[in-house]
């Protein structure tokens, strides 16, 4: 990637939650968190990487909902970035954290499993 898409990704990932908080608000989605966002070399088109925290609905449905306002999102966020284009934004949903989350569980009940492991060892 080019110090300039670097720059302007970095730029719509400052600038993006301020716009998502605005349209998104009636829509219920919980804490949308912008976690990646990364733009070509043409700065035509950014991928954008966001995560759902506190909705009730599966994040495929809340990604479709984010999407359904693209038009919106992107015509605000034009008018706080000045650019000569705007890039094209493609929305998509990130699942690390919660498989970070899934792997944290799966850790721990390793380790609880050998401690009643270590204790039954002690007893006999």
């Amino acid at each position: 990637m080019s110090v300039r898409a670097e720059k302007v990704s970095e730029e719509i990932k400052h600038k993006l939650p301020g716009v998502l908080s605005k349209d998104l608000m009636g829509l219920n989605l919980g804490l949308v968190t912008v976690t990646k966002v990364v733009t070509t070399k043409d700065l035509r088109t950014s991928k954008i990487f966001i995560s759902f925290l506190g909705n009730k609905e599966p994040a495929d449905k809340c990604l479709e909902k984010v999407t359904a306002r693209m038009k919106q999102i992107r015509m605000h966020l034009s008018a706080q970035l000045y650019l000569r284009y705007m890039p094209e934004l493609l929305f998509y949903h990130d699942d690390s954290s919660e498989y970070a989350s899934k792997i944290d569980e799966l850790i721990k009940q390793i380790h609880k499993e050998d401690t009643t492991t270590e204790a039954a060892d002690k007893e006999e």
